[in-house]
Parts: C-alpha cells; sequence; structure tokens
C-alpha cells in the first residue's frame, strides 16, 4: 500500500469515527468547501456548509443508533494526478426509524472522489446508495403514486 492509499484509508477512518460520534463540525473538516454529496434518499447537498447542516438534523432516536454503524474500504482507484476514487460499504444493523419498534440491517456502498490539496486528501464528491434500499418500495407504496 502506498502513502496515498494509507492517508486515504486514515481519512476513512477518521470520518467513520466522527460520523458515529455525531460531531458532523469536524466530520465536515473532511470535505472540500465545494463538496457534493448525495444521500441514499437522493438529496443532494452543494457545499461543506450544506453537507454539514444537513447531517446535524438527524432525530434523537437515530443518533443513539450510531454506535452501530461500520463502514470498510473496497477499493481504491487512482483516477489523475491527486485524485481517487473509493468504494466503501456500510452497515447498520438494527437500526430503528423515528416511531417504529421494528430494527432493519441496512447497508449501502459509498463512491467517492477524494483530491489532493495542499498535500491533503479531501472528500470532493460522495454518492451513498442503500444495497437493501427497495424495502422502503412496497406494492401498496408504488400503487399510491
Amino acid at each position: 500500500m502506498d502513502a496515498d492509499q494509507h492517508e486515504i484509508r486514515r481519512l476513512l477512518d477518521r470520518y467513520t469515527e466522527l460520523w458515529v460520534r455525531h460531531d458532523m463540525s469536524e466530520w465536515g473538516e473532511l470535505f472540500t468547501e465545494d463538496c457534493d454529496f448525495i444521500t441514499h434518499r437522493g438529496i443532494w447537498w452543494r457545499s461543506r456548509a450544506a453537507n454539514v447542516v444537513g447531517h446535524e438534523d438527524v432525530p434523537e432516536s437515530v443518533l443513539t443508533q450510531k454506535h452501530n454503524y461500520s463502514q470498510s474500504i473496497l477499493d481504491i482507484q487512482p483516477l489523475g494526478p491527486d485524485v481517487m476514487l473509493v468504494h466503501t460499504e456500510w452497515s447498520w444493523p438494527d437500526h430503528v426509524l423515528p416511531g417504529s419498534t421494528v430494527g432493519e440491517d441496512r447497508r449501502g456502498i459509498i463512491t467517492a472522489v477524494l483530491v489532493k490539496r495542499e498535500g491533503c486528501w479531501l472528500i470532493r464528491a460522495v454518492h451513498n446508495t442503500r444495497l437493501n434500499g427497495l424495502d422502503d418500495f412496497t406494492a401498496d407504496a408504488i400503487a399510491s403514486t
């Protein structure tokens, strides 16, 4: 593993640690000012500030479950000088939505583009996709649209 991949792995470990602690202000520092973040629900934040504010707005019942969240790196590939494509898989077992009493095991893939600026790797773009997200679309829900 080269030095860049090692640094990227450390950055993503920090990303997960800060996410679990819900320290969104410090978490936001891992992103470029002009970052893009697309959530698993399709919300698109187009700046670090919007990304942080959006991720701070989480119900208390979800915050208490963040300790169950984990993430592992699947792949790191260079796209060009100082640009890397990173794929991770996240897991959030026994996630209980607000208003529910039933837990579900959520998983997803994150596709991220990282850039090296002034010698430091930062996250420029993220697209978060649920792997098991189709359970949100029941036949009744589809019929009512």
